[in-house]
């Protein structure tokens, strides 16, 4: 066997996504050639210490050519002027030399062209996958695509039953990785799993009790904090073991192809996949994309108050004609092919395609959405009462937390008496999470946390929240002292205690407890 054998890696989509492989690949920050196949598709992506540079494909709808004629950059007429269509390279220089792009544009579509090879391949729901380190790519072939935001894109779409089928076990871990905290924009139940951890290494089993969210949710957050860099995933199934990353690392690096020509590099050019000679595979169904832009498809999801309203079908129509109208708008409205908008398209085209992404999830099976269809009907039963009451069609968005916070902690007080402190804990944060300016809710929170060891840090921060939110509370100030004493800091109990009869000379429990 050759040391480029020994050093190569393969797998399937089934047991390891191309997401999952970029992920990894990126956090090792390994360099080489990605080389992916699905029947007659051929692709590969170069990667350079972690990051995508540059990507091919053998499929003519990601020839340079189209990916320009796409954007509207050229029309066909003035495109007979260019005999080798085929080779991008070529293609390129030609271009530029003619003077219709100058060489930041043509940059621009060749970035464009790489992000929808990555993005068409994620899409890939079987295929093998082969990882090179010792191929490598000239210096001017390199592109900064960007492979975190690409992947977090990814996995904000995923199904959340296809994210939970890639969690096997709660006793997966996770850790931040610092430098990448402010480089990504986060939503916002990602960033308030993300401020769980407050440090520490956690699992999802201990992730559990001390989120407000539903379990789907965690794990999608989760998943997509991982593919986005921000956390470091481990004790799972990993398609890069630790010896495998030692060996390839240890290894000495030659490039295996060599520059031949400066304006004109034909190792890219020939890395190339080829064309199959006779077409005998058949094509995929053409999605009829719908006319509407994507203006009109904002204000359509923005404004839906059903599932159906978002994908635009009625609510008696066909699986068919749903799964339909889904692929034809992800198509049209993937986040992906709006990166040039301004910050705020790029918020609501990525918030719509989420809920157009769910709204799919759940119509999809005749049993989810039957039961969907069940919980729409009481919804818009009690829509139309209200409305004839002469009330607001739905409750207000604060009145619901409110309501939401109350009932969550009312849950956790009866855990709590029960000793069933998991489920106290589950409870107190979704109340917290519903009302973060009620101490009450803080104070509780922190006062179940304190029976776990590992959370008493925590647990001294809710409490110390609590006093800040309501300082003159006595309940709240002698919950956290008595936490002090329990804990053992007699001097901070002894301070807090005095603080305390400061603005409250009369209490007797505080005086007792001094």
């Amino acid at each position: 066997m050759t040391p480029q054998n020994t050093l190569d890696l393969k797998g399937n989509f089934k047991t390891h996504p191309f997401a999952e492989i970029l992920a990894e690949i990126a956090q090792a920050k390994l360099s080489g050639s990605l080389r992916l196949s699905r029947g007659e598709r051929k692709t590969i992506v170069y990667v350079n210490e972690g990051e995508i540079v540059y990507a091919v494909s053998n499929s003519r709808e990601f020839r340079l050519f189209n990916v320009i004629l796409g954007q509207h950059k050229i029309d066909k007429p003035a495109l007979a002027q260019f005999p080798n269509l085929a080779n991008d390279i070529e293609f390129a220089a030609s271009l530029q030399e003619k003077g219709l792009f100058t060489k930041e544009q043509i940059d621009d579509q060749i970035v464009t062209q790489i992000k929808q090879i990555v993005v068409e391949a994620l899409s890939w729901p079987e295929g093998e996958w082969l990882f090179s380190p010792l191929a490598r790519l000239r210096e001017n072939l390199v592109y900064d695509i960007g492979v975190y935001n690409v992947l977090t894109d990814y996995a904000r779409c995923v199904p959340a039953d296809a994210v939970a089928e890639r969690f096997r076990s709660v006793q997966e871990g996770f850790t931040v990785v610092p430098e990448r905290t402010t480089q990504i924009n986060l939503q916002m139940h990602e960033s308030y799993v993300l401020s769980i951890f407050d440090g520490y290494q956690m699992t999802i089993e201990t992730l559990q009790p001390l989120c407000s969210l539903p379990k789907s949710v965690l794990l999608q957050a989760l998943y997509v904090l991982w593919l986005g860099g921000i956390l470091q995933r481990q004790e799972w199934n990993a398609a890069f073991s630790v010896n495998k990353l030692a060996h390839i690392r240890s290894s000495k690096m030659s490039l295996v192809k060599e520059a031949v020509k400066p304006a004109v590099p034909q190792a890219a050019a020939e890395a190339v996949p080829e064309e199959p000679a006779t077409e005998q595979v058949e094509e995929p169904v053409k999605i009829p994309e719908k006319e509407i832009s994507l203006e009109e498809y904002l204000e359509r999801v923005e404004k839906a108050e059903t599932h159906y309203d978002i994908m635009g079908v009625a609510q008696n129509a066909p699986i068919s004609e749903i799964k339909s109208s889904y692929f034809s708008m992800a198509k049209l409205f993937h986040p992906d092919r709006y990166h040039r908008e301004s910050v705020g398209i790029q918020r609501r085209v990525q918030v719509a395609f989420t809920g157009l992404a769910h709204a799919y999830e759940t119509l999809k099976s005749p049993e989810s959405r039957g039961t969907y269809d069940f919980k729409m009907r009481k919804e818009l039963e009690l829509r139309e009462k209200r409305r004839a009451e002469g009330m607001p069609e739905a409750p207000a968005h604060e009145e619901l937390k409110t309501e939401s916070g109350l009932e969550s902690f009312e849950h956790g007080l009866n855990a709590l008496m029960e000793e069933d402190y998991g489920q106290a804990a589950t409870h107190l944060s979704r109340a917290v999470h519903y009302s973060p300016e009620n101490a009450l809710y803080h104070a509780y929170y922190g006062h179940v946390l304190s029976f776990s060891e590992k959370f008493r840090h925590k647990a001294e921060g809710e409490l110390q929240a609590a006093s800040r939110l309501d300082p003159k509370n006595p309940k709240i100030r002698l919950m956290l002292a008595q936490f002090f004493i329990d804990m053992n800091m007699l001097k901070r109990a002894e301070g807090e205690l005095n603080r305390f009869l400061e603005i409250a000379p009369d209490n007797k429990e505080a005086r007792e407890l001094l």
